[in-house]
């Protein structure tokens, strides 16, 4: 978490424009400092985070709010002048470094070994794409770090029974899902978890755990939106075109309660509505392709990079892009590769309960991939799922077999990589 916290926040206003959907998430940032009701392409938690850890840093108490966030997107030539972009870059920055302590833990959990955690660890902080999303305004960092937090709680369901550890994985399973919608697919884990209660035919048990996950997931939703109302109290700002966008989906009593700055429980629940809708249609209406689009067959190998930034005059260039660490991405695939091995799944109920959660996501992104555009980010879950996989891998032989060998010279070779980059 010491490494990380020097690699997110050393320098993290360098890049004086926005990064890649920056554009989108700054722009969301000054609408609710405004206090203004919109609607995005994801769940709100993502993005209320990252507002709110601007709005903690004070950075830029004084900006033009209404001109940064009457767009959808703002382009950088149209950003204030003296605009400080470690404030939207906050929070994503420090959810890196929990990130990374959380990582840390899954490693040792799933190999025994502290040093074996540490010297895995590498696998998340040298790995160059991870650390890109991590030093900017993006939501992959709040994702990373609660779908981490609900492998551990379902680790430690697993091994407990207990309904405080499943209340816990069905609460970081809805706050992935609730940054964007993807992270609920990993929720497969918990209908493996409840297995042993039902296999015993345990029905006291069963519902137990089952309404305790629930219980945690409901709680991370009604959380979530009640922060969401209580931040956005003023309608959709009627003078901007975003504004007017977002008014079209407001249902009457919604609008009404707005206007009047009421509040009750209809108009809560029907502003839940608006916002489902408004994400429907967004999906709806995104370009099934691009230039910067890529596939999740592509991704095995680390294919599919995107050039977010080129800064370029006389003198100077800088290039900022998702580039992964392909020793860090091979590993992953090889714990992939050697979980798909029924020898390795027998008698490892952690490993089994990990490769379904890998094909389910993979399963659904190759769905989404015939519906619209992907980029290699869309990839960080299973990415992680394979780096846990391997650490099983690691634990059954340890360094000295040959499966262990290929893990360690790779995880060397993410270190030397990471070095590299950053020479």
């Amino acid at each position: 978490m010491a490494v990380m916290a020097v690699l997110c926040f050393v320098q993290l206003g360098r890049v004086q424009a926005p990064v890649w959907d920056e554009t989108y998430y700054i722009a969301s940032t000054a609408r609710f400092h405004e206090g203004r009701t919109q609607f995005a392409s994801h769940p709100p938690l993502g993005i209320m985070l990252i507002a709110g850890g601007d709005m903690a840093s004070g950075l830029n108490a004084g900006a033009d709010w209404q001109k940064v966030g009457a767009e959808r997107a703002i382009p950088a030539e149209a950003m204030p002048a003296g605009f400080d972009y470690r404030g939207p870059r906050l929070a994503p920055a420090l959810f890196g470094v929990i990130g990374a302590g959380l990582f840390c833990l899954l490693m040792i959990q799933l190999t025994a070994s502290a040093r074996a955690g540490a010297l895995l660890s590498l696998l998340f902080v040298a790995d160059t794409a991870l650390l890109v999303q991590l030093r900017s305004a993006q939501l992959d960092s709040f994702q990373m770090a609660f779908i981490l937090a609900a492998l551990l709680a379902a680790l430690a369901s697993w091994r407990s029974g207990k309904a405080r550890h499943f209340a816990l994985f069905g609460l970081f399973i809805a706050c992935a899902a609730l940054v964007r919608a993807n992270g609920l697919v990993t929720g497969l884990i918990g209908l493996i978890l409840l297995w042993p209660a039902l296999r015993r035919r345990d029905w006291a048990l069963l519902l137990r755990q089952a309404g305790a996950g629930a219980g945690g997931g409901l709680a991370a939703l009604a959380l979530t939106f009640a922060a969401f109302h209580a931040l956005s109290p003023l309608p959709p700002d009627p003078a901007t075109a975003v504004g007017r966008d977002n008014a079209r989906f407001l249902s009457p009593h919604h609008a009404a309660t707005l206007e009047s700055g009421g509040r009750d429980l209809r108009g809560a629940l029907e502003g839940l509505s608006d916002y489902r809708r408004y994400m429907a249609n967004d999906l709806a209406i995104t370009p099934a392709a691009d230039a910067n689009g890529s596939h999740p067959a592509q991704w095995l190998l680390a294919r599919g990079t995107i050039l977010y930034r080129a800064d370029r005059r006389p003198g100077y260039e800088e290039l900022i892009g998702l580039v992964p660490n392909l020793a860090a991405w091979l590993v992953s695939l090889l714990g992939v590769l050697t979980s798909l091995l029924p020898s390795r799944l027998r008698g490892d109920p952690p490993r089994a309960m990990l490769l379904a959660a890998w094909i389910a996501n993979m399963a659904v992104l190759q769905y989404l991939d015939g519906m619209r555009v992907l980029y290699l980010y869309h990839y960080f879950i299973p990415l992680l799922l394979g780096h846990a996989m391997a650490a099983r891998e690691w634990q059954r032989h340890g360094l000295p077999w040959l499966p262990g060998a290929i893990i360690g010279a790779l995880v060397a070779g993410a270190g030397i990589a990471a070095i590299g980059y950053a020479t």
